[in-house]
């Protein structure tokens, strides 16, 4: 008897089935959590790789962390909780979920909940985290923090993964994270010296 072919899904699909946008999808079958199967110029995933990632969890905690950077963002970081949770009760129903939630700079690493995340993590008492941006957890070293998570076998959810950006982009839009947070200690937030600062600087990254 013949054996029989593993059913094939394309990534729209695969998505639909484990509740994330088809980029998010896409960004894991490039850092190798999903097994793809390429057909031509395309890719299809097998419905075996979906109940793996289905079953992955294993009884821990999904995590639905937010973050904004200051506490005149209160407002934006209620919204994203609020997404958060309305997202794991239609995508995780039933699943055991943690929410956690800092106030600060993404380029902080000591903030209190993402510590407490990291060592949920190393416990191995973590399944999956959720945010709605991928700078939610840390405005840089994202990939060492996917490493991490990659050896405990946590998988990364973002819900709004954002259009794929160029090299060039993406060291812009770094440098400008940077000299806006250390602009902001040194000027404060609110400052007129920070925000011309800000905007002399992305006239220079911006012009051609």
């Amino acid at each position: 008897m013949a054996k029989r072919e593993p059913k094939l899904l394309r990534i729209s699909a695969a998505a639909h089935e484990l509740g994330l946008h088809p980029i998010t999808v896409r960004r894991w079958i490039k850092a190798s959590p999903i097994q793809a199967v390429p057909m031509g110029r395309e890719v299809r995933i097998p419905c075996t790789e979906i109940e793996r990632m289905v079953g992955k969890l294993d009884g821990r905690l999904l995590v639905l962390y937010g973050r904004v950077s200051g506490h005149g963002q209160k407002a934006d970081l209620d919204a994203q909780l609020e997404w958060l949770q309305a997202w794991a009760r239609t995508e995780r129903k039933g699943q055991e979920t943690l929410v956690l939630a800092d106030i600060g700079s993404g380029l902080k690493a000591g903030r209190r909940h993402l510590q407490r995340l990291l060592k949920l993590v190393c416990e191995d008492k973590m399944g999956e985290v959720a945010m709605t941006y991928e700078d939610r957890l840390t405005r840089f070293g994202q990939e060492y923090l996917e490493t991490l998570f990659a050896c405990f076998d946590v998988t990364l959810t973002v819900l709004e993964p954002g259009e794929e950006k160029t090299p060039e982009q993406e060291l812009s839009e770094d440098l400008l994270a940077l000299i806006a947070s250390f602009s902001g200690r040194l000027y404060g937030l609110r400052s007129h010296k920070q925000k011309e600062l800000l905007q002399c600087a992305q006239a220079v990254l911006t012009s051609p």
